[in-house]
């Protein structure tokens, strides 16, 4: 079912497809707003549901089977059958606080949990942020305490993800969290915030043919110091990244956009689009390369 997804929303979200440049409801689910779903090949609807700490599984009707209480996970992934999972273990284990990474077969309908280990020291403190995906390569994204890893993982077969190799992140500030990430042939793509006694700041770290750092940063209590720094309050923040070809697409808080990534990675490059839809907080990418717009209560496929 690589063509339907789930669009979240305040009560029930929202299972879809993109049908002749339109967006097609197929039914609701009971899936809350704040969440990360995933549709697998089988035809099974997985969702970390973040308000109430529960991984659930549904049918593609949208009838729950399964659930799964008490976990500390982020992130989620799929690939065929597979599904990824990052976060800590912080909430599941008093002894073995650090990075998690699990996955569940859903061959098996018993839908074990199975943790991987990693190939580095666990630390208390931190997690897996995100899972990217791009053909057969899984990417785990480690995150706050330096230093932070990329772990690059090989899944021809899925439920065997076999280590490839561990990458050294930049250290961009202090308790640094990658919000997002996204991958696609040509591009990677960090979104992270950091915050320290001054102010806080934003940045989207680009890799790929052309590489570079676009960030945003707010001082709340020392301008002089800024100054000293040559850094200048920014009049917005970034809300959520996409990328689709050579574009990175960016939900900002003074509107919509994007940035040629072929060009020079600057703010100053950054393209508004307009848009019909007020107020959205987040962006959907479909296996198609569609891009959606959402809030809580509506949503907005993009015309690109």
């Amino acid at each position: 079912m690589k063509d339907l997804f789930i669009i979240p929303q305040s009560e029930k979200s929202i299972i879809a497809k993109v049908k002749f440049g339109n967006i097609l409801e197929i039914g609701k689910i009971d899936i809350p707003f704040n969440s990360k779903s995933v549709i697998s090949e089988n035809e099974l609807i997985v969702s970390l549901c973040f308000d109430t700490k529960v991984l659930r599984i549904f049918d593609i009707n949208g009838d729950l089977i399964h659930e799964i209480n008490n976990f500390g996970y982020k992130a989620l992934a799929c690939k065929e059958n597979t599904i990824f999972l990052g976060g800590d273990n912080k909430i599941i284990s008093e002894h073995e606080k650090g990075e998690l990474f699990s996955i569940i077969d859903l061959n098996d309908l018993e839908f074990q949990l199975k943790n991987i280990k990693l190939p580095i020291r666990v630390m208390d403190g931190k997690s897996i942020d995100d899972i990217l995906i791009n053909s057969n390569e899984l990417i785990l994204v480690d995150n706050v305490v330096f230093p932070k890893y990329i772990l690059r993982y090989d899944i021809t077969i899925t439920n065997n993800p076999i280590h490839l190799d561990t990458d050294d992140l930049p250290n961009n500030g202090t308790y640094e969290h990658i919000i997002k990430g996204d991958i696609n042939n040509e591009w990677l793509a960090l979104f992270s915030s950091t915050a320290g006694m001054y102010g806080s700041s934003q940045y989207i770290t680009i890799e790929g043919k052309n590489a570079g750092t676009l960030s945003t940063h707010v001082f709340r209590y020392d301008e002089r110091r800024a100054k000293r720094l040559h850094i200048n309050n920014s009049t917005f923040k970034f809300i959520d990244i996409c990328l689709i070809h050579n574009y990175l697409f960016i939900i900002r808080t003074d509107g919509f956009g994007y940035v040629d990534l072929n060009n020079q990675i600057s703010n100053n490059n950054f393209i508004k689009l307009s848009t019909k839809l007020n107020g959205f907080n987040r962006m959907l990418k479909t296996n198609s390369n569609d891009l959606i717009l959402i809030n809580e209560y509506d949503y907005e496929l993009v015309e690109l």
